[in-house]
């Protein structure tokens, strides 16, 4: 995952090469896209979609039913 300084230093570097080698990296980016990238980027933004929302309440449901089956020391 490329994050945003990173992406930001590459494209920095691409500005300061010739054109010729903004071409070379090119064809690089291209060949290592085909060979490693997944089919679809990853989302890192931090906004919570419905799924999200649907599984952090699961989750809480389940965790709290397991809680109160727990037995405890005081009535």
């Amino acid at each position: 995952m490329v994050t945003k300084t990173q992406a930001q230093e590459v494209l920095l570097t691409l500005q300061m090469l010739p054109s010729d080698k903004v071409a070379e990296v090119f064809d690089y980016l291209a060949f290592l896209r085909e060979r490693y990238a997944r089919s679809k980027p990853v989302d890192v933004s931090d906004a919570w979609s419905d799924e999200d929302v649907s599984d952090l309440v699961v989750a809480s449901l389940n965790y709290t039913v397991g809680a109160s089956t727990w037995s405890r020391p005081y009535p």
